[in-house]
């Protein structure tokens, strides 16, 4: 029998590059004052258009829990606003406020700094290629 250790296994390595790209990536946007998850949701906001939190949640991968705690302090900190759904008065979207517009673009630079940081350890090719394989997985896997 043979044992497949954790180091060949593609779950855990995926999880390991996530977690380092997660936490490199969440110290430089707390030095803007933003965590991770908080610049997901603005970046996701930024077209205008708004969300429930249903999409939103489904869109920056947060379960529901998480996400309204966060969402209630970016509303304490005017990043965001939520307001009735035009269309459903049942429903609430959270909108980015002006000032949510602000920080995203003040955190434009840092992101696109990281974002080259680990294209330049990858190489470009390679970089573009394992975005390209990411995009793959994760389209099969809405597929089924």
């Amino acid at each position: 029998m043979s044992s497949l250790s954790l180091s060949d296994s593609l779950p855990f390595l995926l999880a390991q590059a996530h977690r380092q790209v997660h936490g490199e990536l969440d110290a430089r946007l707390r030095r803007e004052g933003i965590p991770v998850e908080q610049w997901r949701i603005l970046t996701v906001l930024n077209d205008g258009n708004g969300r429930t939190m249903g999409d939103l949640s489904r869109e920056v991968l947060m379960n529901m829990p998480a996400l309204s705690k966060t969402v209630d302090r970016m509303v304490s900190k005017a990043l965001v606003h939520r307001k009735q759904d035009p269309d459903d008065s049942r429903k609430v979207r959270v909108y980015i406020s002006d000032f949510g517009l602000e920080l995203l673009e003040r955190c434009r630079s840092e992101v696109k700094d990281f974002e080259k940081t680990v294209a330049d350890q990858l190489g470009s090719w390679d970089a573009e290629r394992l975005c390209r394989l990411l995009k793959s997985l994760t389209d099969e896997q809405k597929q089924q």
